[in-house]
This record gives C-alpha cells, structure tokens and sequence, in this order.
C-alpha cells in the first residue's frame, strides 16, 4: 500500500493525538474542520461509526447540502 502525507490530518489536543482520514475530494480545512468536529462530539467509542457519518454530513451542511 502506498502511504501519502496527503491522506490524513494529525490534531493533537489535550495531550492526545488524533489521525483523521482525509475523505476523497475533501480539502485540508475539511478535514481540519471535521476532525475537530469529530473530537468535539466523542464521547464512547461504541457511536464513532455514526459520528463519523455526521462528520460528513455537518461538513456538507456548511456547503449548503439540504438533508431531510
């Protein structure tokens, strides 16, 4: 597997380092912002799956995309 700087983002915050996956077609300050959106929410990690999901979904909301 080829490994790219490129791929993920590093967020080190209250002495913890987070690795975020950086999402196809997705910027560096999307990621930023959905990595910080992500360490703001976990609480357990039996709900990252979902939070993940909204991750995307809240940074998509930003851009204007409508969910009902």
């Amino acid at each position: 597997m080829e490994y790219n700087s490129d791929d993920n983002i590093t967020i080190f915050n209250n002495g913890k380092i987070y690795i975020v996956n950086k999402e196809p077609y997705e910027t560096m300050g999307d990621c930023y912002k959905r990595g910080w959106y992500i360490i703001n929410n976990f609480k357990n990690e039996d709900n990252y799956i979902k939070l993940y999901s909204m991750s995307v979904i809240n940074n998509n909301k930003n851009k204007g995309m409508i969910y009902e």
